[in-house]
């Protein structure tokens, strides 16, 4: 026993501290009481940690980075020869029975927009909101900071409801319940590494129980995105100004844009950076509070068109993987137009580069931890149930 404890002890830190992470379980009837609540009436919600001063934000030029990997292999696609990534899809969406093809609410309602939804919860004794995206078969990811305040302890946010392609209150594919989160308990205890809100780890996973009908998420929207790690879809080469950078869309509920309660997009140029060591993802951006935990995607799109006389898809990536969330942006949201997301990425609290087979890094280190445990009153866990499928 003594030389079991003496091995332990020698671990890394962070490899140790990477296997702490809680689970939570949550009551179905107790998140059922805030279905049924005004969705119209919350609050959206934004990281309270203090933003950086982001005018001495720089991006990486380093010249190396993690082996980067997607959990898919969807369609390739994301650069050339010429070595500028961009994003290309056919302009079309696939039919949906859910919403009336006359509506304004049709589009956020077909694949890949349906794999995003608004997530509501209770913060500090009213309703609140944020972003979130199916990225397994019964899976979401959203901030952590959508699950309590950095530092809070035992203090946390709760009565989550998810509604894939909200769309002015309507919720076209029903509520669902999330059963199990997990997130980093460094922002739990508030000793992640970085500086205000800029931190290596803000970002959760939610295990979503299945509807009346016992069906997962992802069957009834049609699909569901992926996720990558270590930066997916980044390059660098002198005709980016030996930057690493990646196009990349960004979705969410931002509250000052359509009230939050219409799907906005963002799209644009997007950089690496570190601030007081802290792995982030950033872009131009108008997004504000409630677009928090929406996913930012690389190669977004529903399908490519048919290729003829040596057209083809392009080099090294997939099709709609989620390789951070929306964390925080300047204090004035009417200014800097910035939008900073954590890395999901290796980094000293989640060192390995496999996490029981489901990639590298912080993101694939939840995913690993939440889909190892047993829902209630099963004998098997949520991964052999089919809820971490692909």
């Amino acid at each position: 026993m003594k030389k079991l404890l003496l091995i332990t002890a020698c671990l890394p830190l962070p490899v140790l501290a990477a296997e702490l992470d809680t689970v939570y379980f949550y009551s179905p009837a107790a998140a059922a009481r805030s279905v049924s609540e005004d969705a119209s009436l919350a609050k959206a919600h934004g990281n309270r940690l203090t933003p950086p001063d982001t005018s001495l934000v720089e991006p990486t030029s380093s010249e190396t980075k993690p082996q980067a990997g997607a959990a898919s292999l969807m369609t390739k696609r994301a650069f050339g020869k010429f070595s500028v990534p961009y994003t290309s899809k056919r302009v079309s969406a696939p039919s949906t029975q859910a919403v009336d093809s006359s509506s304004n609410a049709y589009l956020s309602a077909t694949l890949p927009y349906s794999a995003i939804g608004k997530l509501d919860f209770q913060a500090f004794g009213s309703g609140s909101f944020c972003s979130a995206s199916i990225i397994l078969k019964s899976v979401i990811v959203t901030a952590a900071h959508c699950m309590q305040d950095y530092g809070a302890g035992a203090e946390r946010f709760d009565s989550y409801v998810f509604r894939p392609a909200s769309y002015k209150g309507s919720s076209p594919y029903g509520e669902w319940l999330p059963v199990a989160a997990v997130w980093p308990n460094t922002w739990s205890k508030g000793t992640d590494i970085g500086e205000g809100s800029a931190v290596d780890n803000d970002l959760a996973v939610m295990i979503v129980g299945k509807n009346a009908q016992g069906q997962f998420i992802s069957d009834v929207v049609g699909g569901h995105l992926t996720y990558g790690w270590n930066n997916y879809g980044f390059l660098k080469s002198k005709k980016t100004g030996n930057l690493w950078t990646a196009a990349v869309s960004t979705l969410g509920y931002p509250g000052l844009l359509d009230n939050g309660e219409i799907l906005q997009r963002s799209d644009g140029p997007t950089y690496l950076t570190t601030i007081s060591e802290a792995h982030q993802i950033y872009q131009g951006s108008n997004f504000t509070g409630g677009s928090s935990g929406g996913p930012w995607i690389v190669n977004f799109g529903y399908e490519n068109p048919t290729f003829s006389s040596g057209a083809g898809t392009g080099q090294k990536a997939l099709a709609n993987v989620v390789i951070g969330v929306t964390s925080w942006g300047s204090s004035d949201p009417n200014q800097p137009k910035d939008n900073f997301a954590s890395q999901f990425t290796q980094n000293p609290r989640y060192p390995k580069a496999d996490y029981g087979g489901f990639g590298a890094g912080n993101i694939a280190a939840l995913l690993n931890t939440i889909c190892s445990k047993k829902p209630a009153g099963s004998t098997q866990t949520f991964k052999q149930l089919g809820y971490c499928d692909q």
